[in-house]
């Protein structure tokens, strides 16, 4: 039987040679965003459909004719990460699997192990977070291996990645840019806590969307997230030189803007200095859009000083046939 570590290199060098013949890294450089799993198991030649699978998150089926079924009762991170680990167990040849909640729990120290899950696991770590990707993201928003550290800096990546916030860090620690102390101190937060310190005194009838947290760093993002999500916008505003950001595309675009506020930037009592205007929106519907935020002054729309503008996809979880797959049918 192969070694734990055998199985885990024989996943992550599939990984990689899959990102390689798809080109991932000119993707994202291009598009930004993340990797587009279920796009990747239909160019790979496999089936793909989302249904309801009475407790288990994933199946994968060799023959007749490769054949993956991901559930439609978890959140769109998690039929993600299902998703890479049956694209797992098809690129590797493997026998067909049934998989349940054990593939986001399971322990990379246990003793008993199965090669085929553990390099399916490896696997699907390094295909939705190749490392290329976090440093991606990384540069964008101005982090360093220090920043990774702290938890929020760490969830607003798993946002990004469109993973969830445990198996972040754990990749974080496979790409040595965490310590084994680091991680365990990270996978000690609970997302819930980090949601409520956002959103301080804004309390939500239930924690399960997630917190997005927007700045000019984000200008021409892709953000995909679920209906529910809330997103805290935070702008530097320079109202001492007239300009304002005008934000009612925010509400155009259909989504709800919860507060509108304005906290000083510079040293207190500064006359004249630049602002931080702070939005915190929320989009009941599943929708996808553009949103273009323009800071000018109010007597003259062509004198534009900051600009943010991102695309959003706000659909969610998957059900039946796979987006992808329906917008080729489309395309044809």
């Amino acid at each position: 039987m192969p070694s734990r570590r055998d199985a885990v290199l024989e996943g992550t060098l599939e990984a990689s040679r899959l990102h390689d013949s798809l080109q991932t890294d000119t993707r994202i450089e291009l598009l930004g965003g993340r990797v587009d799993v279920f796009a990747a198991i239909l160019a790979r030649g496999s089936e793909l459909l989302f249904r309801q699978l009475d407790g288990y998150l994933g199946l994968y089926l060799p023959k007749p004719r490769p054949g993956i079924l991901v559930t439609t009762e978890r959140s769109l991170a998690i039929q993600r990460y299902t998703g890479a680990h049956e694209l797992g167990h098809f690129v590797l040849g493997h026998r067909g699997s049934l998989d349940d909640d054990e593939i986001l729990h399971r322990s990379p120290f246990s003793q008993q192990y199965d090669p085929e899950e553990v390099a399916a696991d490896s696997f699907a770590a390094t295909f939705l977070m190749p490392r290329f990707l976090v440093e991606f993201h990384a540069a964008r928003q101005g982090w360093n291996a220090a920043h990774l550290t702290d938890p929020f800096n760490v969830y607003q990546l798993a946002l990004r990645l469109g993973t969830s916030y445990s198996a972040t860090c754990r990749t974080l620690l496979q790409h040595q840019i965490i310590t084994p102390a680091v991680a365990n101190s990270l996978l000690a937060v609970q997302p819930k806590a980090l949601k409520q310190h956002l959103l301080g005194k804004k309390a939500l009838s239930n924690w399960r969307p997630n917190v997005w947290v927007l700045t000019e760093r984000d200008q021409g993002a892709a953000i995909y997230g679920e209906p529910g999500d809330l997103f805290i916008v935070r702008l530097k505003e320079h109202t001492g030189s007239g300009y304002l950001w005008d934000v009612r595309q925010v509400e155009a675009a259909g989504f709800v803007l919860m507060a509108d506020d304005r906290q000083l930037f510079g040293p207190e009592g500064e006359v004249g200095g630049a602002v931080d205007r702070v939005l915190t929106a929320r989009s009941d519907s599943a929708s996808i859009g553009n949103v273009d935020l323009r800071e000018k002054r109010p007597w003259d729309a062509n004198d534009v000083f900051g600009h943010l503008s991102f695309a959003y996809d706000l659909r969610g979880r998957e059900h039946g046939l796979p987006r992808a797959a329906r917008e080729r049918l489309l395309a044809a």
